[in-house]
């Protein structure tokens, strides 16, 4: 145990060995007991056993049990502490008292009770969780006391705070959460005290981008090395005069941070911004301009289409012409043929057989009578076209119309005595051609 009874005081182990003879007096003394459960205790100190008191016999002592937990960093920092805490409680009326129960199963290293205030200070490791701290604040919350937190860090620096270099837990959350978001830290090695307080700079109005583009907002704590013996208490928690000072020029100085980088975050967006413009600029030039060339490919591949288009229907219609020529010329010379054959024979043509034309008399077609009547009603466009062929010297013409004849109506009779009379002026030829198959159609 840190501490015992003597004397109806409190007595350190660390104060016995302060003086030789008060050393030799209170390891034979008898008068010693517990602060927690009263049996006698007796002081102990060798060459590698650091001073304490202890039971005379085992016993269930909470507080024995509390002080064979504690560390030697966590011994050392409550001595260092211990001086300069009851100087601050004597500054402002504080009472200090050590190792005190508040919450229950829980020693609180440190209380200063005031009239209208009271801290409960706990020393911390890298051990304590975010939740331990949590559950802690709310329980100390109920009892009325404000919270502290003392962290003990394996490697405490003056550079901006770190996760990965400091107790994350308890001084991000001291940070985050005391009174002024400060925390005092004890490096484990060196044994140096440190103050980080965090700067709470309004970041309201910063764009999305902030977060990604300024190096500067993680650098949000500022760090620096004190001495004990400056350190007081106010109503938001431990403080040191340097510290508050440089804490200003800190805060200062991030501020002036912030303001040149809107103020070139600013520029920058409006460099972008004119850039972009630039680029939108030419982008629609160069749009245009292929837009331009577009067309003119359009209109050059239209006019090359209309010209392939033009020359081939040239080609086609000079084809189709020659076709046609060439097809007028074979019927002229057909015609010619079968005219001269006509008035050379006086025969009909027919079929074309190896060559040469199949020639009939007028009266070899009227010779035999068709079988059957397998001919339509005739109308006079019926009549006229198998006249057109008689005319052409055609025998399809003659055996058609004779076919007819031997079959004809009354009414198709009156139909071709009109056409033969209208004849009769123009093609006597045609007429007599006619008559002789009417004739013929009678006697057959």
């Amino acid at each position: 145990m840190e501490k015992c009874v003597y004397k109806g005081e409190v007595l350190y182990a660390y104060q016995v060995l302060q003086n030789f003879d008060f050393e030799q007096e209170i390891r034979s003394c008898h008068a010693l007991t517990c602060c927690d459960c009263g049996a006698p205790v007796f002081f102990k100190h060798g060459k590698q056993r650091t001073e304490c008191f202890a039971h005379y016999k085992r016993e269930d002592c909470k507080y024995n049990e509390y002080c064979s937990k504690q560390s030697n960093i966590f011994k050392h920092t409550q001595h260092e502490l211990y001086n300069p805490l009851q100087r601050i409680a004597e500054k402002h009326g504080f009472v200090l008292e050590e190792d005190v129960i508040i919450i229950r199963d829980h020693y609180t290293a440190f209380v200063l009770r005031g009239d209208s205030l009271k801290y409960a200070i706990d020393i911390i490791d890298t051990a304590a969780t975010s939740s331990t701290l949590e559950k802690r604040n709310r329980l100390y919350e109920a009892a009325g006391y404000q919270y502290l937190q003392i962290t003990v860090d394996k490697d405490a620096e003056s550079e901006p705070f770190s996760e990965r270099e400091m107790a994350y837990f308890p001084v991000k959350y001291a940070l985050n959460k005391s009174l002024n978001h400060t925390a005092i830290v004890i490096d484990k090695e060196r044994k140096d005290w440190f103050i980080y307080i965090l700067d709470k700079m309004d970041m309201s109005g910063l764009p999305e981008s902030f977060y990604d583009l300024a190096d500067w907002y993680d650098n949000d704590a500022f760090a620096m090395s004190i001495s004990l013996y400056d350190l007081d208490i106010d109503t938001h928690g431990f403080f040191t005069v340097a510290s508050s000072k440089a804490y200003g020029s800190f805060c200062s100085y991030r501020r002036s941070q912030k303001e040149n980088w809107l103020k070139e975050e600013a520029e920058r967006r409006e460099r972008q911004r004119k850039q972009a413009e630039e680029v939108r600029r030419q982008a629609e030039i160069k749009r245009q301009e292929f837009e331009r060339r577009l067309k003119e490919e359009e209109e050059k591949h239209r006019q090359e289409t209309e010209r392939r288009q033009a020359a081939a229907e040239a080609a086609k219609l000079q084809a189709t012409q020659e076709a046609e020529l060439k097809r007028q010329h074979r019927i002229d010379d057909e015609k010619s043929e079968i005219a001269r054959i006509h008035r050379t024979t006086g025969g009909y043509v027919g079929s074309k057989i190896n060559g040469k034309y199949e020639i009939s008399s007028l009266e070899s077609l009227t010779s035999s009578r068709p079988s059957r009547d397998w001919l339509c009603e005739y109308q006079r466009s019926h009549f006229m076209e198998r006249i057109n062929e008689i005319q052409e010297f055609k025998q399809s013409g003659i055996r058609t119309l004779f076919a007819k004849l031997c079959y004809i109506k009354p009414s198709e009779i009156s139909i071709l005595q009109e056409i033969v009379s209208e004849l009769k002026n123009t093609d006597s030829e045609t007429v007599g051609v006619i008559e002789y198959l009417m004739k013929r159609a009678r006697t057959i």
